[in-house]
């Protein structure tokens, strides 16, 4: 079976989001039962880790299920994907607002993470409103992706010695984007800006939440969240 280079793309964004979770989660998840001097994790976390585990392995399956055309399974496994989304928003958010609710992480520092969510929950939205064109499905669910990855890719910088390096977290994150991005241009002779809408929202969040997060109304929507995800859980 020949494939396209939109196809080779797609197919090769599944093996990169599968290495990338797994580098940036196996100290903490993956493998954390081999550093001896770690503590067990909390449930919510262990449920936190399942359920962000399926959805990126939901991913890769679904990609090459339309790579080998066996489009009734994807069908399928697109209800069972839009159920695994209805989990991550409580066992997302309950990691990053528990941290600012313990005093942890700031309320900016959580309010991005927060807002990367939610961004990606939006573009999954858009995918599965239209999962019936394939043009657009596929790079609202690659968008999401992009603003799912966050903190894995923050994990990876640690181990790089990267932390403090902005082009080195956003530049990685925002990667699969701009490559579809330049394979779109390639192929198509102009360009698809659909493609760039989750690297807009990287910079917009990066540039401007901080603005909204360390508002009183930030603070307050911060509390609101705390009580909806994190202290019926604790």
């Amino acid at each position: 079976m020949k494939f396209s280079s939109e196809h080779i793309f797609f197919r090769s964004s599944a093996i990169w989001y599968v290495l990338i979770v797994f580098w940036g989660f196996a100290p903490s998840f993956y493998l954390l039962k081999l550093y001896k001097d770690a503590d067990p994790l909390p449930l919510p976390l262990v449920v936190h880790g399942i359920v962000f585990t399926i959805w990126i392995l939901l991913y890769g399956i679904q990609v090459f299920l339309i790579q080998y055309q066996n489009y009734r399974l994807h069908k399928t496994l697109g209800i069972f994907g839009l159920v695994v989304m209805v989990l991550m928003v409580p066992s997302g958010m309950f990691p990053v607002v528990y941290k600012a609710h313990a005093g942890l992480i700031g309320v900016d520092d959580a309010g991005h993470n927060v807002f990367r969510l939610f961004s990606g929950y939006f573009l999954f939205t858009l995918a599965f409103i239209y999962r019936k064109k394939g043009f657009l499905h596929k790079r609202f669910m690659l968008g999401c992706m992009v603003m799912l990855m966050s903190a894995a890719i923050f994990r990876i910088s640690f181990d790089l010695g990267m932390q403090n390096s902005q082009i080195f977290n956003k530049g990685l994150q925002i990667l699969p984007a701009m490559c579809l991005f330049t394979v779109d241009m390639v192929n198509y002779k102009k360009p698809v800006w659909i493609d760039l809408v989750s690297v807009i929202a990287v910079f917009a969040i990066f540039f401007f939440a901080d603005y909204f997060w360390l508002s009183d109304l930030g603070s307050r929507i911060m509390d609101l969240l705390a009580s909806v995800f994190v202290i019926p859980f604790m």
